[in-house]
C-alpha cells in the first residue's frame, strides 16, 4: 500500500513546474493530432461560410462549429499552461503566439463590430505552430533576419549604382524609362524580373548597340548573384534551426532522465530511512524479548 501511495503521488508531483499526468496528456500522439483536425475542420468551415455568406444553409451550424471549437482550443491552452508550468509556458514563443491569436478570436465574437469577424479566419494561423515542418520555416525565417537585411541592403546597393549608370546612359534618348533614378530602378527591377526583357534590349540596342552588355551585365548581378544569397541565406538558416531542434531535444531527454535519476534517489533515500526505522524497531523488540526471557 505503501509502495502505491508512493507512485501515486509520483505521478501527481509537479515536474519542471507543471503537472505530470497533464504532460503525458498534451504531448500525446492523440492529443496534438486531434488538436490539428480541429484546426483543418475549422478552418474548412470558415472557408465554406466565407463563400457562400450567411444566406447558406450551413451558416447556423458553421456558427455553432466556431463557439465549440473556440472553447476546445481555450482548453488546450490551458491545459498546456498547467502541463509546463508558468515559467517554461511563457519561455516558448509559439505558447504566447497561440495566446495572441485565440485572444484575437475572442475579440472577433463582439457584435458590435461585424468587421472583427474576419479575424476569425486568423485561427487558422494555428497549423503553422501545430505543424513542427511549418514552424520550422517560420524559425528558419526569423533567424534568417539578419543575413536577409544585409543582403537586401547589398540589393539595394547594386540597384542603386545600376540606376545612376542607367540614367546617366539612357535617360535622353529614353526618358519614359530612365528619366531619374524611381524611373531607371522600376524599370531595372522590371528586367530583373525579365519581364519585357528582350523588348527593351532591343529598343535599346536600336540607339546604344551596346547597352546590351550592360542590360546582361546587370541581369546576372542582380538575377542570379544577389538573388541566390537570399536562397543561401535562408538554407543555412533553416539547417541551423534544425540542429538546434534537435539539440532541444537532447537537451530535452537528458532532463529527463535527470529528473528520473533525482526520484529514483529521492525513492531510495526514503526506502533507507523505512529500513533503518524498520531495524530500529527490531532491536528495540529483541531487547523486550531478552528482558523478558531474563526475568
Amino acid at each position: 500500500m505503501a509502495s502505491m501511495a508512493q507512485s501515486v503521488g509520483a505521478a501527481e508531483t509537479p515536474r519542471k513546474g507543471g503537472i505530470r499526468f497533464l504532460q503525458v496528456i498534451t504531448e500525446s500522439w492523440l492529443f496534438k493530432n486531434f488538436i490539428l483536425l480541429c484546426i483543418i475542420i475549422n478552418a474548412i468551415a470558415l472557408g465554406v461560410d466565407a463563400h457562400f455568406g450567411e444566406s447558406n444553409p450551413w451558416h447556423y451550424i458553421i456558427e455553432e462549429l466556431d463557439t465549440v471549437f473556440l472553447a476546445i482550443f481555450t482548453a488546450e491552452l490551458l491545459l498546456e499552461f498547467l502541463a509546463q508550468g508558468p515559467r517554461r509556458y511563457v519561455r516558448d514563443g509559439w505558447n504566447l503566439f497561440d495566446c495572441v491569436i485565440v485572444g484575437v478570436c475572442y475579440v472577433s465574437m463582439a457584435p458590435a463590430i461585424s468587421a472583427l469577424r474576419t479575424l476569425r479566419v486568423l485561427r487558422v494561423l494555428r497549423l503553422v505552430s501545430n505543424v513542427p515542418q511549418m514552424r520550422r520555416v517560420v524559425e528558419a525565417l526569423i533567424g534568417a533576419t539578419p543575413g536577409i537585411l544585409a543582403t537586401t541592403m547589398v540589393m539595394a546597393v547594386v540597384f542603386y549604382i545600376g540606376s545612376v549608370m542607367a540614367t546617366t546612359l539612357f535617360g535622353q534618348h529614353f526618358p519614359n524609362e530612365f528619366g531619374d533614378l524611381g524611373k531607371s530602378s522600376l524599370k531595372l527591377f522590371q528586367l530583373t524580373l525579365f519581364d519585357d526583357w528582350g523588348a527593351t534590349v532591343a529598343e535599346l540596342n536600336g540607339v546604344y548597340p551596346w547597352a546590351w552588355v550592360f542590360i546582361l551585365g546587370f541581369t546576372i548581378l542582380s538575377a542570379f548573384a544577389v538573388l541566390n544569397l537570399f536562397i543561401g541565406v535562408i538554407v543555412d538558416a533553416v539547417q541551423e534551426t534544425r540542429t538546434n531542434e534537435q539539440t532541444a531535444a537532447i537537451k530535452k531527454e537528458v532532463d529527463e532522465i535527470d529528473v528520473s535519476v533525482e526520484e529514483l534517489s529521492e525513492a531510495q533515500s526514503e526506502a533507507n530511512q523505512e529500513l533503518r526505522v524498520i531495524l530500529k524497531e527490531l532491536k528495540t523488540m529483541r531487547a523486550e524479548l531478552a528482558a523478558m526471557r531474563g526475568r
